[in-house]
């Protein structure tokens, strides 16, 4: 789509010339005159969107990476990433903040950019279809420290092509019906394949230039439209469930009116019983009598503890709420017929909407297809270098973090004492020094021991900590320890 080899190429270009690095060029940071461009903060808002800040020239300027369902997108941005948006959003890349980049590659027939960074760190902005994802990579152990889309675990592992030209190669597409082969390399101007969904678009016309400017553009109108037709879709999705649970109900309410209708009157059969009730001896749980009605003889049931009255009256009083039944079931008939009509009409702008603006007010109606009201997370959320620190709120929550965490992330609790339970969400290989010091300061103060200048803290691999059987709400065994001491500010 728009991370194709042809558009990370045209992106690389760019940010070499935002930078004012040269092709194929190390930027030595101690000769030079000017300040080298450096790496000045990431800030993720949600799963999907990043921000990465940079200031080249001592101008500051944000790229906005996308990912819409793992495809990658880079768009320019207007935001700057200030202090207060920091606390909107989660800081990304925490460790390389402030390092100067010394190198801009990429193989300009595959899909991805590496930035290189002082101290053998390297930021890679990969395509790969729906496996898009952005990746620190320490090269010192060839490894990965962080990267932006967790839920793709195979980048742990990731193989990282080389950044040596001289092992890049030239494919080429094999040919069709004894046709002669088409070479794949790019011309001066970038070849792009953008999928159908953007007809007649400058991104469709091949071997033509445009500028990132032209790119943003029509990036940024494919989102509109994504994001209109996927909340199309829902809307009509939703539209269509209610209007089919409405005629269900419909259907049944009529079936209930029509049972109503032919079933015989419980007001008449009070009255058959009424007019045979000198003949009716105490103790019939049923009686055979003359229905004048109808001239036929019919069989009522009776209650064997009351009088032919009192079992008359016990009809009459049926009877009565029969008629309250039939009004309701009226009412509500003409009600979902109402509302059926409503949806109709509502289906029917939506389908026939071209742009959010017409569905706007209907959106605001109907919720999104499978959306339920949001359950406030069972634990508190702490943010330290780009670390993600979770912070039981009881026993109970404590249990919840057990299940939603994974084998490898890092779980601390005040030693020997109770206390909430404290979960690292696992980055990069290893868990920094000070991320590990500041969750085991959160585990002491939220422990009984929180008085103590001193708290011993275990801290352990998730997979080494179960819940028994039958145990204890916030109660878990430890397969595996080791302490780190918490030092706490006591103020006497």
């Amino acid at each position: 789509m728009f991370s194709t080899a042809g558009v990370l190429d045209l992106w690389s270009n760019y940010l070499r010339k935002k930078f004012s690095i040269p092709n194929d060029q190390i930027v030595n940071c101690d000769d030079c005159v000017a300040k080298p461009p450096i790496f000045a903060g990431g800030l993720s808002v949600d799963k999907d969107k990043l921000f990465l800040k940079f200031i080249a020239n001592e101008n500051p300027f944000v790229l906005e990476i996308q990912f819409l369902e793992g495809n990658l997108m880079i768009l320019t941005s207007e935001n700057q990433l200030d202090v207060s948006d920091s606390q909107k959003g989660i800081v990304q890349f925490k460790e390389i903040e402030n390092q100067a980049i010394t190198r801009i590659v990429n193989d300009p027939k595959d899909r991805w950019i590496c930035m290189e960074l002082t101290h053998g760190l390297q930021l890679w902005i990969k395509g790969f279809g729906k496996m898009g994802n952005v990746i620190l990579r320490d090269t010192t152990n060839n490894s990965v420290k962080q990267m932006f889309r967790l839920s793709q675990k195979s980048d742990w592992g990731f193989v990282f092509p080389s950044l040596n030209p001289s092992q890049w190669y030239t494919r080429s597409l094999k040919p069709l019906d004894n046709k002669p082969k088409v070479s794949e390399s790019l011309s001066s101007g970038p070849m792009i394949e953008v999928n159908t969904i953007l007809p007649d678009t400058v991104l469709n016309q091949r071997n033509k230039q445009f500028s990132i400017e032209v790119l943003c553009h029509e990036q940024r109108a494919f989102i509109r439209q994504y994001y209109f037709k996927r909340n199309k879709d829902q809307m009509i999705a939703v539209l269509e469930k209610k209007i089919k649970l409405l005629s269900k109900i419909l259907s049944e309410t009529n079936h209930r009116m029509q049972e109503i209708a032919t079933r015989r009157s419980n007001k008449e059969l009070g009255d058959i019983l009424l007019t045979h009730a000198h003949s009716l001896r105490p103790g019939l749980s049923k009686a055979l009598v003359t229905d004048y009605f109808t001239q036929q003889r019919i069989w009522i049931k009776l209650n064997a503890t009351l009088s032919a009255v009192e079992n008359a009256n016990k009809y009459y009083g049926k009877a009565k709420n029969e008629r309250i039944e039939s009004q309701k079931i009226q009412e509500k008939y003409h009600i979902t017929l109402a509302q059926i009509t409503d949806f109709q009409y509502q289906l029917e702008t939506v389908k026939n909407a071209t742009d959010l603006k017409a569905i706007k007010t209907i959106q605001k109606i109907v919720k999104p297809l499978g959306l339920k009201s949001q359950e406030p997370l069972p634990y508190k959320l702490y943010e330290c270098m780009g670390y993600q620190i979770w912070l039981g709120k009881n026993n109970k929550s404590n249990d919840q973090m057990l299940k939603l965490s994974q084998k490898n992330d890092l779980w601390l609790h005040a030693k020997d004492v109770s206390g909430s339970h404290v979960i690292i969400k696992k980055k990069g290989v290893d868990y920094p020094k000070a991320v590990v010091n500041f969750a085991a300061q959160l585990a002491a103060k939220n422990s009984k021991a929180k008085n103590q200048a001193i708290v011993p803290v275990i801290v352990v691999l998730r997979k080494y900590v179960s819940k028994p059987k039958q145990a204890a709400l916030g109660e878990v065994r430890i397969l595996k320890e080791d302490c780190i001491d918490a030092f706490l500010d006591i103020v006497y």
